[in-house]
Formats: C-alpha cells, structure tokens, sequence
C-alpha cells in the first residue's frame, strides 16, 4: 500500500494499491485536521460568528447572528459560581449585514481560517481567543490563539467594543 499527498489540499490522501499492474485510487478528503475549508477569498454572506475572549480574571463572548439586511450583535459575559459556568447577556444592538461583511472583508476575515497562534515564550499572561463563523453557503471558519493574533484581529476586536460602547446593558430578569 503506498500513501501519496496530492494536489493542492494538504488533507487529501490518496491511497493507491498495485495488484497485477492495475492501480485502483480511492480519495479521502477531511478539513478537520487542517482547519481549512473552501470558504472563498472573501466574505459574501453571513449566517453566525462567535468570538470567545479569555483572561486571568473575565471571559467575554461576543455573537453575531446575520438575518437578512441586519446582524444582531450580542456581548456576553461569563460568571463562575459553585462550579458552574453561567453565559450572562449583557447588551445587544443590530448592523447592516453588507457594512458588516464589508468591514470583515477590509480585515482579511478568510484568511483567519485556520490560524492557530501559539503562546508566545516568555509571556506570562494574556488573552486566549477562540473564533468560530459559519459563512460563505454554510463553510465553517475556525480560527485560535494565545496571546498572537492573525493580521488585523485587534481592529476588528476593537470594532466590537466600539459597537457596544453606548449600550445600555440588557435587564436579565
């Protein structure tokens, strides 16, 4: 049995068996362990982004929920107690799904997909992200990191804060 990559899919395998001078070939394709998928070259529709941010002492999510011309955008806080993690909402506020798509594709947002930014050495403390979107016709980008970040990550970080600023907080009955 010889296994063989080919193309240009670092996840595709090809499996070729020689008997008798005949070579039969069966493909496996699996974006799991790459992290990739054919999400395209840029944004060109929405459907959920989740952006997960921890620390020391606060973990923080924040959700967008594209419906039509408007994204909902939802910013949770998380609280530990008795061994429990309880997701709190805490403001929400709406956008124009195309300004939206527009400013992640001024970021590169593809080309987030599969980043995984390792600690770096020395650093002793810092931010923990964890990104997951579902985009593009329902293809899934997945992106992570320790205290290192893809290019443009802290403009669009700081979008969000900006977007919730003047909200008041969500009464939580």
């Amino acid at each position: 049995m010889r296994i063989k990559l080919f193309g240009r899919c670092p996840a595709a395998v090809l499996i070729g068996l020689v008997t008798a001078g005949i070579v039969t070939g069966v493909c496996f394709m699996f974006f799991g362990n790459s992290g990739k998928s054919n999400i395209g070259k840029s944004v060109t529709d929405i459907e959920f982004i989740s952006l997960r941010l921890s620390g020391m002492r606060m973990t923080e999510e924040f959700e967008i929920k594209a419906d039509g011309d408007k994204a909902e955008l939802s910013y949770y806080i998380f609280s530990y107690a008795n061994g429990q993690e309880e997701k709190v909402l805490k403001k929400r506020t709406e956008c124009d799904t195309a300004e939206l798509i527009d400013l992640l594709n001024s970021f590169d947002f593809v080309r987030w997909n599969g980043f995984n930014g390792k600690h770096p050495a020395g650093v002793l403390d810092g931010t923990m992200f964890s990104l997951r979107a579902t985009l593009n016709g329902g293809q899934i980008l997945k992106s992570d990191g320790s205290e290192n970040f893809p290019k443009h990550f802290r403009e669009f970080r700081q979008w969000l804060y900006e977007a919730f600023r003047d909200i008041e907080e969500t009464e939580v009955s």
